[in-house]
């Protein structure tokens, strides 16, 4: 039931393919190197770039989240600020000093006094830009001047809010040509990838197929087969507490059935799969877990699970 290589499905999996290729060729001698010098080469580059394409995505994560963090209480304020000045205006229009037809002016119903819909940070800002230019026609039409909060108050907090976010904003820019970038090296990795694990199989084809991608998974390379149906089983368990978890989804990496655990955090999986395993593991509150082995065919496997919580900031 043949045997497929697993060439890498996402960035992840090409620079683990790359450090672990290049990882190999640095430990060996040269006469050990089963890479011609062409590849050696483009291993050695597209390895270092690969790296500083991931370092670049960290760094500019780093200062979006950043930034993210920072705007928090311009949000909480502005937000403040605008409800302040609509239930203001709503007691104004309730003594018939403002007309309750005003309220259009910023894009809500005359027909009650409800406060805007603020729930996302796009719709914060769009209503913190209408309350200024509302006020402007409200004001030039001869209507009165809000006092609570008064407009130039309003103005300072609003402008600092605004400052806040086309900070985020380029940060976003930023962080999306890092992705970008390292996305446009993808072309020139796979095949990178591809002629490393061809060197391999090359150097070992006179080797037995099931030795022979022993070695050459010393190369990075992977590889899929299916046969024996056989069990994956094993206990989810805390990394601190060591308890036992339940509920956690398994499932293996490109296979769409999934397994909860029980209530002894022990799970079951029933496969054909064998040779190179990926476990997925996903529960609420923990960061996904990724658990990667070897399987024989047919034999039964047992693989547990830790997982680590997330840290809440």
């Amino acid at each position: 039931m043949g045997t497929i290589i697993k060439r890498p499905q996402s960035n992840i999996d090409r620079k683990r393919a790359l450090n672990k290729g290049k990882a190999k060729m640095d430990s060996v001698l040269p006469a050990d190197n089963v890479l011609t010098t062409d590849t050696a080469s483009r291993l050695t580059t597209a390895a270092n770039n690969y790296d500083n394409g991931f370092a670049a995505i960290a760094a500019a994560a780093h200062i979006y989240h950043e930034k993210v963090d920072l705007f928090r209480p311009h949000r909480v304020l502005l937000k403040d600020y605008i409800d302040t000045y609509f239930t203001t205006m709503s007691s104004e229009i309730r003594i018939k000093k403002i007309l309750a037809s005003a309220r259009a002016l910023y894009g809500l119903p005359i027909s009650n006094d409800n406060l805007p819909n603020l729930t996302t940070d796009d719709k914060l800002m769009a209503m913190g830009a209408l309350v200024l230019s509302g006020d402007i026609v409200r004001i030039a039409a001869g209507g009165i001047a809000i006092a609570t909060p008064t407009i130039a108050e309003y103005t300072i907090v609003y402008n600092a809010a605004h400052a806040a976010m086309s900070v985020i904003s380029n940060a976003l820019t930023t962080l999306t040509n890092a992705k970008n970038a390292l996305n446009k090296q993808n072309v020139e990795i796979n095949d990178v990838i591809k002629h490393v694990w061809d060197d391999a199989k090359s150097k070992y084809s006179l080797v037995a197929p099931a030795p022979q991608r022993v070695l050459c998974r010393q190369w990075g390379a992977r590889f899929e087969s299916r046969g024996v149906a056989s069990e994956i089983t094993g206990v989810c368990t805390d990394s601190i507490t060591h308890a036992l978890l339940p509920n956690v989804q398994i499932h293996i990496k490109g296979v769409g059935h999934r397994e909860k655990s029980d209530i002894d955090g022990n799970y079951i999986i029933n496969t054909i799969l064998y040779e190179d395993i990926e476990l997925i593991a996903t529960l609420s509150g923990y960061e996904d877990q990724m658990v990667d082995f070897v399987k024989e065919d047919g034999v039964a496997k047992v693989v547990n699970v830790v997982m680590v919580k997330k840290i809440v900031t």
